[in-house]
């Protein structure tokens, strides 16, 4: 694999052009010792990502690596009940990355250790969340701004543990100053095992497009550590032109999974060489529905009716949900009416109008400072 990069950089160098994806996109991925089965991974997602999405997207088949929500690293190791859930796990799965997030190294350290003496098998970084919240604290996108500094912490993490390491970036923190390339070589120079580049800056938060050309660039500048390209793929054809484009080792996709979450068989039936696109049926999609919110149930209870809410608005479009249906999703509170829901979607299934999922106009509006 490592040899793939190197020479998918190379004909960057050389040429200006990126390698086209070809079998590559069909081979499994080595990182940090770990036979990934497919090049397309589920990226982590701030309240997203948990359990029992990770396990129902596994069950459709496709996906390579899951990440879980990003995670603070003082509330890892210090057991909190809130970080606990979020990093709870079971043998199906796998492969799975867990990452954490700081602005004090002392705290990346001790988390990483206690992943470590818990069975994890790697362990992420998260340098590109774009939240006040998180970059008040000097975590997140915060660490591109000082590139020694955000190495010689990555440097302590990886001197603590044997586990794997890797970090999910940004371009960098604003235009004026686009420092993944810079960041990427620096780390791949003190063992980090990937790098997964969201194609956007920290200012732009997610408004705007992926710069496809940063992400090029920053895989150009390494010599053979996996470049993991994340932002706006949401179809098929998404994943393979952005391998093609920016010669990536691997995909990362989050939003795009939840707006399909068929997307990843989809991928891989068509890096399989499968003419006819996969389309779940009605009942498949019911399914789907019902299971995620069964996995999110046997972990939190009662609870889970109001943690499922909130993928009603990205799900709807996508399964054929009517308009009126998805707005009980997004309110009910019991699990009698939850399979009462389901049981008017099965009658109604399809009546749907509107194909724009309603979470893409969800998107938090006005100045990233304010989010």
């Amino acid at each position: 694999m490592a040899g793939t990069a190197t020479q998918g950089a190379e004909l960057y160098r050389k040429t200006g052009t990126a390698p086209l994806a070809g079998p590559l996109v069909a081979s499994p991925i080595v990182i940090g010792g770990r036979t990934l089965p497919t090049r397309f991974f589920l990226a982590p997602l701030a309240g997203y990502t948990h359990l029992a999405f990770r396990l129902v997207l596994r069950g459709i088949g496709g996906l390579g690596l899951a990440t879980t929500d990003l995670v603070l690293a003082s509330m890892l190791w210090s057991e909190r009940r809130k970080s606990l859930d979020l990093v709870e796990t079971c043998p199906d799965d796998r492969p799975l990355s867990v990452q954490i997030f700081s602005g004090e190294t002392g705290h990346l350290v001790k988390a990483a250790i206690w992943l470590q003496e818990h069975g994890y098998e790697s362990i992420d970084i998260n340098m590109g969340c774009p939240m006040a919240k998180v970059n008040s604290s000097g975590g997140g996108a915060r660490l591109m701004c000082n590139v020694e500094g955000a190495v010689s912490m990555v440097s302590r993490v990886i001197d603590a543990v044997k586990l794997p390491v890797t970090v999910k970036m940004r371009l960098g923190w604003d235009a004026s100053m686009i420092t993944a390339p810079e960041l990427a070589v620096a780390l791949e120079d003190i063992g980090v095992a990937a790098v997964t580049v969201h194609g956007r800056t920290r200012s732009q938060g997610f408004h705007g497009t992926v710069d496809r050309e940063g992400i090029r660039q920053t895989v150009a500048a390494v010599r053979s550590m996996p470049i993991i390209a994340n932002g706006d793929v949401r179809t098929t054809d998404d994943a393979f032109s952005m391998m093609r484009e920016t010669g990536c080792a691997a995909v990362a996709i989050g939003r795009g999974a939840m707006l399909d979450p068929w997307i990843f068989r989809r991928i891989q039936g068509r890096a399989n060489g499968e003419t006819d696109v996969y389309e779940p049926t009605a009942d498949e999609q019911i399914a789907f529905l019902s299971d995620h919110f069964s996995l999110m149930a046997r972990q939190y209870d009662d609870f889970a009716c109001l943690m499922f809410r909130k993928f009603a608005a990205w799900y709807g479009s996508r399964l054929g949900i009517p308009e009126d249906l998805e707005d009980r999703l997004r309110r009910f509170e019991s699990f009698a009416e939850f399979d009462e829901i389901v049981r008017q979607i099965r009658l109604r299934h399809g009546e749907r109008m509107c194909s724009v999922p309603t979470a893409l106009v969800k998107t938090p509006n006005g100045p990233v400072e304010h989010w």
